[in-house]
């Protein structure tokens, strides 16, 4: 199965091409952090800032369970593709540190994983 990973921000559409779309909008936003406003995702800094969050650590953990439960599922029935994004507010943040986190956890389980950052038109 191919799953892509990826973020967007509400502000700008929900992402019209997902199967499972998780809110990140209930986590702590760096965009009110003036040092990390401007960065993204992708930057450690503001990942670490949205991770040091211990409901957020919780959210991505439970995140991650129920993907591992429900892919192995989803493969049984020949399903190929599956897409997972994640909102946030602008789509910079804390939509970027999930996708990526949770691209990461599956290829750790062996998965074939790519992530897609549609709001600040990155592709990892």
């Amino acid at each position: 199965m191919k799953i892509e990973c990826r973020s967007f921000g509400f502000k700008n559409g929900a992402d019209a091409h997902a199967d499972f779309v998780f809110d990140v909008r209930c986590l702590p936003n760096p965009f009110y952090i003036e040092h990390l406003k401007h960065k993204t995702g992708l930057d450690k800094p503001v990942r670490d800032y949205v991770l040091d969050d211990k409901k957020a650590k919780e959210y991505l953990q439970k995140i991650i369970d129920i993907l591992l439960l429900i892919i192995p599922i989803k493969e049984k029935y020949g399903v190929e593709k599956m897409t997972i994004s994640f909102g946030c507010t602008g789509g910079h943040h804390r939509s970027v540190t999930f996708a990526i986190e949770v691209s990461n956890a599956l290829k750790q389980n062996g998965y074939d994983v790519c992530c897609f950052h549609r709001d600040i038109n990155i592709e990892d």
